[in-house]
């Protein structure tokens, strides 16, 4: 199985305890949103409903959570965590937005709910989820700064992929 190599360590997912095959596929920088992006890939993973509970997550391996500091960058329609080590920054993001309520349809546009790891983010699948594909953005500067700090936000948007 051929796995993401970042900077921060190798990416895997997983099915609650078990390591699952990802398509990845490498995305083009665009030079007005993120200049700086030193990778920037979407990863997917196919799942066929058995009507239970899950958890699909994607995590950076072998990560000393320790010695790097993270933080949540969420936005509309995004659920997104960052992680810097030293000049270093990837985003990781998934398309869920936690608590949106849908006025105008009065339901939860989202049959699965999203989940911050300490090395990573996941989506937890429910018993009536329909979705069949699930979607991870990454992106990484190498030598990020507080002016372009928030190029890897936009890069690993699975809704502007």
């Amino acid at each position: 199985m051929k796995k993401l190599i970042t900077p921060f360590g190798t990416i895997s997912i997983y099915i609650n305890d078990i390591e699952m095959e990802y398509q990845t596929i490498k995305l083009e920088n665009n030079p007005v949103l993120f200049p700086d992006i030193d990778g920037r890939y979407k990863l997917t993973v196919k799942y066929d409903s058995d009507y239970s509970e899950h958890f699909i997550y994607c995590k950076i391996d072998d990560m000393d959570c320790g010695k790097i500091q993270n933080g949540h960058e969420s936005g509309e329609r995004l659920e997104c965590q960052a992680f810097y080590k030293g000049s270093t920054k990837i985003s990781i993001g998934i398309e869920y937005d936690i608590g949106y309520f849908s006025i105008e349809e009065g339901i939860d546009n989202y049959d699965y709910e999203g989940i911050y790891l300490k090395n990573g983010m996941g989506y937890h699948i429910l018993q009536d989820t329909k979705s069949h594909e699930f979607t991870f953005g990454l992106a990484w500067i190498n030598e990020c700064r507080e002016e372009n700090d928030v190029q890897t936000w936009y890069g690993a948007d699975p809704t502007i992929m």
